[in-house]
């Protein structure tokens, strides 16, 4: 009961993680190569699609996806998350040949320093759960205990604990493992652990014989966090393992998850999930997620119940949702349905959606008098209100289309014919008008520009110019990108202004030279409003970087210092470390002339965390050295000495000035 107590106080608290991934800039201060960008993004969408096709139980096609990145990719910096998508799906398997293969390429990669530093965690987790698959306790123990001992933050030291407690628990040491376990609930304030850790000490109960205690456990985590445990439901009761997911705003569907996670009756398994997919179904929000939630319902309802009450209607749904992922088209199902009115007019809208996906507009608005025929009920199915919505927006949405997939190269191509009232409608609807012009800034071309330049030559829209300044910035017309910024500040609008700002930075970049550069931080020194407006968006970093340069040239240095902290906290939130060491090396400098050796200290440690940062063998030797130096101020001679001798084993930097001296140490 205890347990119990402690399980109810703790999971009054909680906490949400945003994670922001920067990768615009390389290692080098440029741009990445859309290439090299499309491919990081595409990989990390497949480590992504990996742990989906694991939840939804579809381990057989996660393995074959992670097997298969692990084979092709190529890119260092994807190497450690990519072993850790494959070790994970290899786990999935549940099976000894694939654990064993798993585990030694993760103890190699762990060895080999592949592993990045903040992923260590999560390596030494998965490599306890490999290891107890293949029954190698001993290495699982050994692990177990790395992740308890070599990490000082709470989070990691209580999945410590957890790994240890699952030690115990294959060794059938269930008292042990209920110990640790017990001890978490008690401290962590962390939702997230104390539900992980209920959950396991749930199955420690079960192994233990303990059905009581077990009982009266889990019936407190589904009342206190019933989306923790719908995501793990399917670990202990197979049959509803794509049922249930988190983040469900519908009580009904709560309901039904809670009656069949509970009912024993498998009469009534049937009838709450066919009642599950057929609200899936209505939740349709023109993009496959319900779709595919019904059709594993559906799915498994054939599976189970071959012979069952709704199996008529299960096969005809299933065919639906299969017509509508494309897997199979209208014509192919067309005879089975010929008495039944309400699938023929699915067969024949769907027949329109593909003609939309085709982009056979032409098609479309030559059939119109035999799309209006279909029934508004069935339109709504398909996301929509009626069908003369779909219709009259053939054209509008041929455009639309592509600015929502960010498909800019086909922008270009249906602006190469578009008329200027469809321009003034695109830029007069506040939900497109960005996405269009984003997309001509991205993929710029003559044609474009001109007609923008022409149709809204008159126009007192500030945003307009705006975009027409980035524009002609893409397409390397600094001159008349200048004349832009000048429109832009003469309407001055002060919410574009403030959004031009950055732009206006790239423009006095592109245009290099010194008068023009004091001339823009002029006007930011006139404009601090205007920083702080930006200093979310990733270019700040940039900015700041020049700016800190200028103003020491000016010898403002307070505010150069200021600048430079604000710099070194943005390269934090964006992980991203383009003026790293540098950064790091300037603090560390100016922390030693205020006499703080230890904040200098921290600074330079630093700079070796970072998993993207190439740091030269010359500024090595600096830093070692200046490390040296704050070790011995510090007495710490162990550090003191390991990093002097980093320093003199470097290569090939023998004429660097704090290479010799600490040669000469």
């Amino acid at each position: 009961m205890k347990i119990v107590a402690a399980l109810f106080l703790v999971l009054s608290f909680g906490f949400a993680k945003k994670d922001f991934y920067y990768s615009y800039i390389n290692s080098d201060g440029k741009q990445i190569s859309e290439n090299l960008k499309q491919t990081i993004s595409d990989t990390r969408d497949k480590i992504w699609q990996v742990k989906v096709l694991i939840r939804e139980g579809r381990t057989d096609e996660a393995y074959d996806l992670a097997n298969e990145m692990l084979k092709l990719n190529k890119l260092d910096i994807l190497k450690s998350d990519v072993i850790l998508s494959f070790c994970e799906a290899s786990l999935a398997l549940q099976k000894k040949r694939y654990a064993r293969e798993a585990a030694d390429i993760l103890e190699d990669a762990v060895n080999s320093s592949i592993i990045h530093e903040k992923n260590l965690p999560r390596a030494y987790m998965l490599l306890v759960d490999l290891k107890l698959s293949i029954n190698r306790t001993d290495d699982a123990e050994y692990y177990a205990d790395v992740l308890h001992t070599a990490f000082d933050d709470p989070t990691t030291k209580a999945y410590g604990k957890i790994y240890k407690a699952k030690v115990h628990t294959h060794k059938k040491e269930y008292r042990q493992a209920e110990i640790l376990l017990y001890e978490i609930l008690t401290k962590t304030t962390d939702l997230h652990i104390a539900t992980i850790v209920a959950d396991y000490l749930y199955d420690v109960y079960v192994y233990d014989r303990k059905k009581d205690k077990a009982y009266e456990l889990i019936s407190k985590v589904l009342e206190k966090n019933i989306d923790f445990y719908a995501d793990n439901s399917f670990k202990a009761i197979e049959k509803i393992k794509k049922l249930i997911r988190a983040d469900m705003p519908e009580f009904a569907e709560k309901i039904l998850i809670e009656l069949i996670k509970r009912t024993d009756n498998p009469d009534s398994i049937e009838d709450f999930n066919y009642m599950l997919a057929g609200i899936y179904m209505d939740m349709y929000d023109r993009t496959d997620k319900y779709l595919k939630k019904a059709y594993d319902i559906y799915m498994e309802l054939m599976r189970v119940y071959p012979r069952g009450l709704y199996i008529d209607k299960v096969k005809m749904y299933i065919d639906e949702i299969l017509m509508r992922l494309g897997k199979i088209k209208p014509a192919d199902i067309e005879g089975k349905y010929k008495l039944v009115e309400s699938m023929k007019q699915k067969m024949l809208l769907q027949e329109l959606f593909n003609d939309l996906e085709d982009k056979n507009f032409d098609k479309i608005l030559r059939a119109r008098r035999i799309y209006q025929q279909i029934a508004d009920k069935t339109a709504r199915r398909f996301g929509y209100a009626n069908i003369d919505m779909i219709i009259d927006k053939v054209t509008e949405d041929m455009i639309k289309n592509f600015l929502d997939n960010n498909k800019c190269v086909q922008v270009k191509e249906a602006l190469l014919k578009a008329k200027e009232e469809t321009l003034h409608f695109l830029i007069g609807n506040d939900r497109y008008k960005f996405k269009f012009f984003d997309c001509v800034v991205e993929v710029p071309f003559d044609r474009a520009y001109l007609v923008v330049q022409k149709a809204f030559r008159a126009s007192r829209d500030a945003d307009i110019y705006h975009y027409l300044e980035k524009m002609a910035l893409s397409l390397g017309y600094v001159d008349e990108a200048v004349k832009h910024s000048q429109m832009v500040e003469m309407i001055a609008d002060k919410k574009v202004l403030s959004d031009e700002f950055l732009t206006r930075f790239q423009l006095y970049t592109m245009i290099n030279d010194d008068k023009s550069m004091d001339k823009f931080f002029i006007y930011a020194l006139n404009h601090q409003d205007y920083i702080k407006d930006n200093e979310n968006k990733p270019m700040i970093i940039d900015f700041y970087y020049a700016y800190y340069l200028y103003l020491l040239k000016q010898n403002k240095i307070k505010d150069a210092k200021d600048i430079l902290a604000k710099l070194y906290k943005k390269q934090d939130e964006f992980d991203v470390r383009i003026y790293s060491p540098f950064v790091e090396m300037e603090l560390a400098k100016d922390a030693k002339n205020n006499a703080e050796p230890k904040k200098a200290l921290s600074y330079l440690e630093r700079i070796f965390t970072y998993d993207r940062v190439n740091i030269k063998e010359e500024e090595k030797a600096r830093i070692y050295y200046e490390m040296t130096k704050l070790y011995e101020t510090l007495g710490q001679k162990g550090n003191y000495t390991i990093t002097l001798n980093k320093c003199k084993a470097l290569q090939g930097v023998d004429d660097n000035l704090y290479k010799k001296m600490c040669d000469e140490l």
